[in-house]
């Protein structure tokens, strides 16, 4: 994870697998911008593997690259919303129609089934 500063561009980096400039998610912290999601490739669908990723049985390229395959599923904390990478404001705005004034927000698990629902299907 990385971040940059106030008048320079957001960093890119190219995909291990096949090379194309890949962009990720940054958030405005007040005196710069904070990478808040992985890099990930919309040519072959790799992504960078997250410090906070549930772990999972990874291949040797993928523990030597640090991203995941070519269209394997994301890791746990990219932001996914029917198997494609969406911003933070994007996610943030789907969790919020669905969760404010709902009741069953406090249900346990019912947040979590709805994450899991939605980066598989979509809303």
């Amino acid at each position: 994870m990385n971040g940059y500063c106030y008048g320079e561009h957001a960093p890119t980096e190219n995909c291990p697998y096949c090379g194309t400039p890949c962009d990720a998610d940054f958030v405005d912290i007040g005196v710069g911008y904070q990478q808040c999601g992985p890099f990930h490739c919309d040519q072959c669908g790799a992504s960078e593997i997250g410090p906070n990723d549930e772990e999972r049985e990874l291949t040797d390229a993928e523990r030597q690259s640090g991203w995941y395959a070519p269209n394997s599923e994301p890791g746990s904390s990219a932001n996914v919303i029917g198997g494609k990478f969406v911003s933070h404001q994007v996610m943030r705005k789907a969790y919020r129609d669905e969760f404010k004034g709902n009741p069953l927000h406090d249900v346990p698990g019912c947040v979590e089934d709805w994450f899991s629902k939605v980066r598989k299907q979509g809303l």
